[in-house]
């Protein structure tokens, strides 16, 4: 998200601190010039079934000065595959016309649709500091796909101690979000599907609060906690997503376009530790979250990892993270009905979605991630993880995943 620009950006930023004709600035700008840090990746994401991903990705970051830092990140994601509708497996009265992009599902069967798209995002963070103590950074993101737009911001202050074994972050968000189907309609919410009412695109703001304390706990061992608050307002709904209408023993009398709630509200707490054990170059990583939202998709999420030398220069580490999620209160397999009776006679909920991410749900990562230095300042990172997700009372029982990532890195220092 790739790689073809960074020899462009690496001149651009070059022909800024060169731009004095002295001498003394030449060579200082030289030396700045040699601060850089550059990592191109890949990765590729397959759920058997169901979606591909291959993603491109390209990232800059070094100074502009003694006091001024830029990171420049670039990804490039293609699409392609199948995703469950929310309709019960083998309905064939779902109607998604280009799930992405421009793909294709008319009367799509199984409970799938296919599709295809691609996404590119770009994101800019500028470092400064104002003080020995006092450092500040502010970034921009803009991520456009075939039916999906996202413009961003952020700022956030970090604030050490005189002794800098503490450090206080306190950062605020903002998120526009422009959302509809490819073909830049929104369906009516609860309406057949076959004979859905359309509206223009749906839109979405979403305002964020963080506040962090890092404290150095000993010469070994770095603590971290992180609370935030999240508000999102408007659009929320996925146009493509349907639920269907069915008796007891799933036999379908229709599916309805999914309508869920114009406002979310999260409360989430990060914590970590990171600990050198007494062996040189191992170390332990543990970190533990908890989401809280206005829709009860409450989560935990436990994660830990151990790196260690691998013959002397190289670095491996095997990873594991355990997620679990409560179902949202407007989850639903599907609107029941009595078996007899026409549409118009169905009682319908407020809000209600089929989405089997919205479901209760525990999920295992396992993975390892090996890195082979190159030389004193580049190396190549391998990525290898798998991830199984069992829900309860949902349309899917379970999935699974196999992704593997590939980056290079380095160092110009």
């Amino acid at each position: 998200m790739a790689a073809i620009n960074i020899k462009t950006k690496l001149a651009l930023a070059s022909a800024t601190l060169l731009a004095s004709g002295a001498q003394a600035e030449q060579e200082q700008a030289a030396q700045l010039y040699n601060k850089w840090n550059v990592d191109v990746g890949y990765l590729h994401y397959n759920e058997p079934d169901y979606i591909t991903v291959d993603t491109y990705m390209a990232m800059i970051n070094g100074d502009l000065s003694d006091k001024d830092t830029i990171k420049l990140g670039l990804v490039f994601d293609t699409l392609s595959g199948a995703t469950p509708t929310g309709a019960l497996p083998g309905s064939e009265s779902v109607t998604v016309s280009g799930a992405s992009g421009n793909a294709s599902a008319e009367g799509s069967k199984g409970g799938t649709a296919p599709f295809n798209d691609t996404r590119l995002a770009m994101d800019v963070t500028w470092g400064h500091e104002w003080q020995r103590l006092l450092k500040s950074k502010s970034g921009i993101h803009v991520s456009v796909e075939g039916d999906y737009t996202s413009v961003g911001g952020s700022l956030a202050v970090e604030m050490d101690s005189k002794d800098k074994s503490q450090t206080l972050s306190l950062g605020v968000g903002v998120a526009s979000d422009k959302v509809s189907r490819s073909s830049e309609q929104t369906p009516s919410p609860l309406t057949e599907s076959a004979d859905s009412i359309m509206f223009g695109a749906g839109h979405k703001n979403t305002y964020d609060v963080m506040v962090g304390l890092t404290q150095v706990v000993n010469r070994r061992t770095v603590a971290m906690l992180n609370l935030s608050y999240s508000q999102s307002l408007g659009y929320h709904t996925d146009p493509y997503k349907v639920v269907s209408i069915a008796d007891q023993d799933d036999a379908e009398l229709t599916t309805v376009f999914e309508h869920r709630p114009d406002n979310r509200q999260r409360y989430i707490m990060y914590s970590k530790v990171n600990h050198e054990l007494p062996e040189s170059g191992h170390h332990l990583s543990l970190s533990y979250r908890l989401h809280v939202d206005s829709w009860d998709l409450n989560s935990h999420t436990f994660e830990a990892s151990y790196s260690f030398p691998f013959e002397k220069i190289h670095k491996l580490e095997p990873f594991a993270r355990i997620y679990h999620q409560q179902a949202a209160s407007f989850h639903t397999r599907t609107i029941n009905y009595s078996g007899s009776g026409t549409f118009d006679t169905v009682e319908l909920p407020t809000y209600a979605s089929a989405d089997a991410r919205l479901a209760q749900m525990l999920s295992t990562t396992i993975g390892a991630k090996f890195r082979y230095m190159t030389s004193k300042k580049g190396s190549i990172d391998f990525r290898l993880a798998y991830y199984y997700r069992d829900y309860k009372n949902a349309i899917l029982t379970s999935d699974d995943a196999l992704f593997f990532v590939v980056d290079l890195g380095k160092s110009f220092q």
